[in-house]
C-alpha cells in the first residue's frame, strides 16, 4: 500500500524543481541556438576527428539551423508500417519459451482505397532460439537482446509487405516504429554484431531495389546529437571552457532545440550519424527532426534516401500527413502497434493452455513460493 501523503512534501519540491529548471533550459536553448547559426559540417568533421570526445556528436549536411517547410498536398499514396510486442522469457514456468507478435499494415488512400491488417505471431522454444552463441558463451535471448530479435522481427515483415506493394504506381512510404541504429547490440561481440546487422540490412536493400523510401520514426526522442555538436563548439573555443561550460547542456535535447526553431509543419536540415554501431553499417544512417504539430519527431533514414531529395520531401509530406490522421501521431504505426500489442489476458491465456498441456503430457508444474505469494494474499 502507497501512503501518498507521507511524500507528498516531496513531490511538492519536485515539481517547484522542474519548474525552475525550464527556466533554466530556456535560457540554455537560446545559447545553443547562437553557438549553432555559425557551425559548419567540414568544421564538425574536423573537429571530431582530431579532438577526443566521449558524447554523441552528429554531422549536419548544411548549417544546422536551417528548416524546410512543405505542405500537405497529396491524397494518393500508399504507407506500409510494421511494429512489434514481446512476451519475455518467464523464469517462474517450467517451459522456457518467448513470444514476438509483429503488427503488420498497408493503407492505400485515395481513388482505389485499401486497408490490410494482419498480425504474425511467433514462439521461441527451442534451445537454439532461446540462446545465442557470443563469443565462447551461450547467451539466454532477453532484455537487450531480444528487443532486437523482435526489430529484426519487424523488418523481415515489412521487407515482405514492401514485395506486396512493387507493381503500384502510387507513391509509397514504409515505416518503423523506433531506430534504424541497432543500439542494442553494441555490447556484443565483433561476429554477433556484424552478422545481426546485415541481416537487419537486407531491409534497406529491398527498399532500394523497388525505389521506395523508408524511415524509423521516433516519437518522444531523448537523442543529444546535435546537443552534441553544442558542446563540441565549447569544447573547442578558445575562452578557457571548462568542464562545467560543456556538462550544463547535458539537461538539454536535441527536440528541445527544435521546439524552438521549427513551426508546425517544418524539418530540419539532414544530419549524420557517427554513433560508433554504424561502423557495422554498409552505409550511414542520416536524420532529421520534423515538427508535426503535437511533437518534434525524429526521422531516421538510410544512404540511399538521404541521398535523393524527392525522397525525403515525400516522406516530409506523407508523414506529416499520417500525423494529420493520427492525431498527432503516423496512423499507419497506430494500427501496427494494435494488431502487434499482447494484452495481459492474452499473456495470462497462453500460460493457462501452455500449463494444461503439461499436465496432459505427465509434466509437474511448480512454481517458486515467491510466484506464488505474489498470486495469493493470506493473512
Amino acid at each position: 500500500m502507497l501512503k501518498i501523503e507521507k511524500i507528498m512534501s516531496e513531490m511538492k519540491n519536485a515539481v517547484k524543481e522542474s519548474k525552475d529548471l525550464q527556466v533554466i533550459k530556456k535560457d540554455l536553448i537560446e545559447k545553443a541556438l547562437e553557438i549553432l547559426k555559425d557551425v559548419s559540417a567540414s568544421e564538425i568533421e574536423t573537429k571530431r576527428n582530431f579532438m577526443h570526445i566521449n558524447f554523441p556528436v552528429a554531422t549536419p549536411l548544411n548549417n544546422p539551423l536551417g528548416k524546410i517547410h512543405a505542405k500537405v498536398d497529396m491524397c494518393n499514396y500508399i504507407v506500409v508500417a510494421t511494429d512489434g510486442s514481446e512476451i519475455p522469457i518467464d523464469f517462474d514456468f517450467p517451459l522456457y519459451y518467448y513470444v514476438v507478435n509483429i503488427g503488420e499494415i498497408i493503407i492505400k488512400y485515395g481513388d482505389a482505397p485499401y486497408f490490410f491488417a494482419n498480425s504474425v505471431p511467433k514462439i521461441f522454444y527451442k534451445e537454439k532460439d532461446l540462446f545465442v552463441d557470443i563469443g565462447k558463451q551461450k547467451v539466454m535471448i532477453k532484455g537487450e537482446l531480444l528487443d532486437s530479435k523482435m526489430l529484426l522481427e519487424e523488418s523481415i515483415s515489412l521487407s515482405s509487405l514492401l514485395g506486396m506493394t512493387k507493381n503500384e504506381n502510387t507513391p509509397i512510404i514504409s515505416l518503423l516504429d523506433g531506430t534504424l541504429i541497432q543500439w542494442e547490440v553494441k555490447e556484443r561481440n565483433e561476429q554477433f554484431k556484424q552478422k545481426f546487422i546485415n541481416r537487419f540490412q537486407l531491409l534497406f536493400q529491398k527498399s532500394q531495389e523497388l525505389n521506395i523510401p523508408i524511415a524509423g520514426y521516433i516519437s518522444g526522442s531523448r537523442s543529444q546529437d546535435v546537443i552534441g555538436i553544442v558542446k563540441l563548439q565549447i569544447a573547442n573555443s578558445e575562452k578557457n571552457a571548462n568542464n562545467e561550460d560543456i556538462k550544463q547542456f547535458d539537461i538539454l535535447r536535441d527536440t528541445d532545440i527544435f521546439s524552438r526553431l521549427l513551426k508546425n509543419g517544418e524539418r530540419s536540415i539532414l544530419f549524420k550519424s557517427n554513433a560508433p554501431i554504424l561502423r557495422y553499417y554498409t552505409a550511414p544512417i542520416f536524420f532529421f527532426y520534423l515538427n508535426v504539430g503535437s511533437e518534434i519527431a525524429r526521422v531516421e533514414i538510410p544512404a540511399f534516401v538521404a541521398q535523393d531529395k524527392q525522397k525525403i520531401d515525400l516522406l516530409h509530406k506523407l508523414l506529416l500527413s499520417q500525423a494529420e490522421k493520427g492525431m498527432g501521431y503516423p496512423v499507419a504505426l497506430k494500427e501496427a502497434h494494435e494488431q502487434a500489442v499482447i494484452h495481459n489476458h492474452e499473456k495470462s491465456s497462453l500460460r493457462q493452455i501452455f500449463s494444461e498441456l503439461l499436465q496432459k503430457e505427465g509434466v509437474s508444474i511448480q512454481e517458486n513460493y515467491k510466484s506464488l505469494f505474489k498470486k495469493m494474499r493470506g493473512i
